[in-house]
């Protein structure tokens, strides 16, 4: 549980600054968690001053640009936001990770690992199933090693992972399922090219870094309990069973053609029949769910994008390395082209409700969006001076890169995914 947590919202770049300052007496140089997420309407100079303004709050710091919070509110997409959480430096160990990870994915095919390492420049931001998992993951990669600080620390005793990342997140996925009973989120960082002048842009302590991953590990004494949801979301077949995968492809389902089915939902959805004439429109998100049973229900697990499919052979290609396994029970899902998340809002009404009377709880998400509402700009008038948004207890960070996931159940924890799903969140909760 972390002794501070707060999520600042405002248009006014001086108005986070001065909430910021009326932390640093408290906060005490404690290991810090943070990130900046900038818009369009975001001056270089306001986010220099940000930078420099969260960094002086704790020389142990990680932390990373993240995007836009996706809002209904059309002007919140101009705001610029800072979350920030700090840990008693007893229970938390900051890292930086080199790892390599993948290359981008070969659809429909086994995913190429690259090795070699990448330069990182430092400079000032100014300038530009049955299977065994763990151990596959492992042999795939030449991450073997955790970084250097958390080598020494005991696998028991690692309650929680959470890190920032580039697009290649695999290597250090892999090490980290040494800590086999801890959740790891990872929140793969914004696109900074047009921000930066780099490609991703990690904070750790003093330095900035375009690539590899930073993050902290907790041993915190309260256990989190992790959480998700997925707004938007609409089911377009029954539940059907896996019955043939290999790699990250689904060959068949219920010992039927899987890419025809998905294409027969898509015809059969009211909004998009008119639309599925001649195959899956690029601009259609589609995804496939894996279900679990929870106290006789079924409810959604995991979610995979469906990156392509072709009725002809059969196979859908999944945004994974390793497609659910033969027998795992699937659904598929579709997000509608006028599905608009109100992340803001769903966080503050979960928020809420899970915090009652005398019972105090700390909520941490990591939200995914999509590019369009990370680049959106409203000529509107709505809120023109602005207002600051102050959510207590609260973390909260956007990508349009998504995160990966990997949380912990019954002593063990899942094989990593990865959550792309417009508006989908995922994250921790610590209760008192």
């Amino acid at each position: 549980m972390a002794l501070q947590m707060s999520t600042i919202l405002s248009r006014k770049s001086a108005d986070i600054i001065g909430y910021i300052s009326k932390l640093r007496s408290s906060l005490s140089g404690n290991p810090l968690l943070y990130t900046i997420s900038v818009s369009h309407h975001t001056e270089s100079s306001d986010l220099a001053d940000l930078v420099s303004s969260v960094k002086s709050l704790s020389r142990n710091s990680v932390g990373c640009l993240s995007a836009a919070i996706p809002s209904s509110r059309p002007g919140w997409q101009q705001y610029s936001a800072v979350s920030l959480a700090s840990f008693d430096e007893k229970h938390a160990t900051l890292f930086r990770s080199t790892i390599p990870g993948r290359k981008a994915p070969l659809v429909g095919r086994w995913h190429a690992m690259h090795k070699e390492k990448q330069p990182d420049p430092e400079a000032p931001i100014g300038q530009s199933g049955d299977m065994d998992w763990e151990s596959a993951l492992s042999n795939a990669y030449d991450g073997n090693a955790l970084p250097p600080p958390l080598s020494g620390l005991s696998p028991e005793s690692v309650d929680s992972v959470l890190y920032f990342s580039d697009n290649a997140p695999e290597g250090l996925s892999s090490a980290l399922s040494k800590f086999f009973s801890a959740t790891k989120l990872g929140l793969v960082g914004t696109s900074t090219p047009f921000i930066t002048g780099r490609p991703y842009t990690l904070f750790y302590n003093d330095s900035i870094h375009s690539d590899g991953a930073v993050g902290i590990c907790l041993s915190t004494p309260i256990r989190n309990s992790p959480h998700s949801a997925f707004p938007g979301l609409e089911p377009i077949t029954r539940p059907l069973i896996v019955t043939s995968s290999e790699g990250n492809l689904v060959n068949a389902l219920d010992n039927a053609n899987p890419s025809v089915l998905l294409l027969q939902a898509i015809r059969n959805h009211p909004a998009l029949a008119s639309r599925s004439e001649q195959g899956i429109s690029p601009e259609i998100k589609v995804y496939m769910g894996t279900l679990k049973q929870k106290d006789g229900v079924r409810e959604l697990d995991q979610l995979f994008c469906i990156t392509s499919g072709d009725p002809s052979r059969g196979s859908i290609a999944l945004d994974t390395e390793a497609a659910p396994a033969d027998g795992t029970v699937v659904q598929m899902f579709l997000l509608p082209p006028s599905a608009s998340p109100d992340v803001v809002g769903e966080v503050q009404n979960y928020h809420s409700t899970q915090t009652c009377g005398s019972r105090h709880t700390q909520n941490l998400t990591f939200v995914s969006t999509s590019l369009n509402d990370s680049h959106a700009f409203s000529s509107s008038s709505e809120n023109a001076d602005g207002e600051t948004i102050i959510l207590k207890d609260v973390f909260l960070a956007a990508s349009e890169n998504g995160s990966i996931v990997s949380r912990a159940a019954d002593g063990r924890s899942e094989r990593p995914w990865k959550c792309r799903v417009p508006g989908g969140m995922v994250g921790l909760q610590w209760a008192m």
